[in-house]
């Protein structure tokens, strides 16, 4: 009965680490969209200005540096959970297994 338990308290931590990273993920996405956002406006106040070359260049990075901000987030919502919620299925379903030991001879 001991593997059991161990199993269910393995499947718990890995509920565990998974609310934990939805709740940066969240945070983070929070933080990207207000960065992104700024990044967007200040890219717009640029464009109005109409001017050198280097204001297109300052544009330009602006909205990359936008949208980059937004890879953290976007990857624990596409990809990073995954793992985590496979190893809690696994988990349980050890921890609900019915073993059966036989004596070889």
């Amino acid at each position: 009965m001991l593997a059991f338990g161990h199993h269910a308290r393995h499947a718990k931590t890995r509920c565990h680490d998974l609310k934990r990273l939805l709740k940066r993920g969240r945070t983070s996405l929070m933080i990207g969209l207000a960065f992104v956002a700024a990044c967007l406006l200040g890219a717009e106040a640029i464009g109005k200005l109409q001017g050198s070359p280097v204001l297109m260049v300052a544009r330009e990075s602006l909205l990359i540096v936008g949208w980059v901000a937004m890879w953290r987030p976007l990857e624990i919502f596409l990809y990073d959970w995954w793992p985590l919620a496979r190893w809690i299925r696994v988990y349980r379903n050890l921890s609900h297994a019915h073993v059966h030991v036989v004596q070889g001879k």
